[in-house]
């Protein structure tokens, strides 16, 4: 006969549903459980949408170098969306620029005598290659070069040797513009933004980041936002992060020119997750190599740029030239 009281187990029911589920792959932080005022921070989306919040949502920006008003980049407590911190594969764009620029014999290597960006980054590319694979073989890499249009040189592949093998043996050409719009478009052409049921609990399948390094002190790129492109850069999945080479001061009349354009690359960061370098190239070459070196890093697991610490004590300033790949 049984003797347990009416109601017991709806009871033990109820506490099961109240129980949180423990930090697991799929939860990682405890997500699904956090307090509706925690929640609420997140911001405003739909589960399924590879998406962040509308545009209507973001702080506006600055204006572009030709005068269009652009959304600007997030502030890093305003970040509309939380994504779980896992290291899933990457799917990474190298995007390498081939303006004449690249080849001025400017930048000072660790000899002491005087060398172009374009070699360096060729280099620094590789080594970033190989040590990503080596981190995780499961991530995917892709070449592109960018002059007056851009060109997909190597589709997605695992093997460090199929994308370096394209590295070496390019020319740089006269470019009169930039194409931001077509580079974009041919990604949009060559990936699938992923898209899960819940972007704060459930981990994607793979992330995709394009790093652009570009070496255009003047050049105002050509650009305008489509739903689509607009689309992409918000999804929480796409990363789009930039190591832009300049004249620095040595050449004054180009300072504003390649601050105008710095900022231009900042404004296209709506979600706050990008990271953006300017090295000079007038500074030693080592600078390029560090730069590539922290973007070794997952973006789903690194901090807000504004966040990243690189020294091993607080307060500790780095040395100015120190060789970190």
């Amino acid at each position: 006969m049984d003797t347990s009281e009416p109601g017991s187990a709806a009871e033990e029911e109820e506490e099961k549903a109240t129980e949180q589920r423990p930090r697991t792959r799929s939860n990682p932080e405890g997500a699904e459980d956090r307090a509706l005022s925690a929640q609420a921070s997140v911001g405003n989306r739909s589960e399924g949408e590879g998406e962040a919040a509308s545009a209507e949502d973001s702080p506006q920006g600055t204006a572009a170098p030709d005068g269009t008003a652009w959304p600007g980049p997030a502030h890093p407590t305003e970040v509309q969306v939380k994504t779980p911190r896992v290291n899933c594969p990457e799917k990474v764009i190298i995007c390498l620029d081939l303006s004449e620029e690249m080849a001025l014999p400017k930048l000072e290597s660790f000899s002491g005598s005087k060398t172009n960006a374009l070699n360096i980054s060729q280099k620094m590319i590789e080594m970033f290659v190989r040590t990503k694979h080596k981190i995780d073989k499961s991530h995917e890499f892709a070449l592109v070069v960018v002059n007056n249009d851009a060109t997909w040189l190597s589709g997605f592949t695992s093997d460090p040797r199929e994308v370096c093998s394209c590295l070496y043996d390019l020319e740089t050409v006269v470019c009169k513009s930039f194409n931001l719009e077509g580079l974009f478009n041919l990604i949009q052409q060559k990936i699938e933004l992923p898209v899960t049921e819940n972007v704060q609990t459930i981990p994607p399948p793979y992330v995709v980041r394009t790093i652009l390094v570009f070496g255009r002190p003047g050049c105002q790129p050509q650009f305008s936002v489509s739903e689509q492109m607009k689309k992409m850069l918000q999804c929480p999945y796409f990363f789009f992060d930039v190591v832009y080479i300049h004249n620095g001061v040595e050449e004054k009349e180009d300072e504003t020119s390649w601050k105008e354009l710095y900022a231009f690359f900042s404004s296209l960061d709506t979600k706050g997750t990008n990271y953006k370098y300017e090295v000079a190239l007038t500074g030693p070459a080592v600078e390029l190599h560090n730069c590539m070196a922290k973007l070794l890093a997952h973006p789903l697991q690194r901090p807000f740029q504004t966040h990243a610490a690189y020294s091993l004590l607080e307060g500790d300033e780095p040395p100015e030239v120190e060789a970190t790949v």
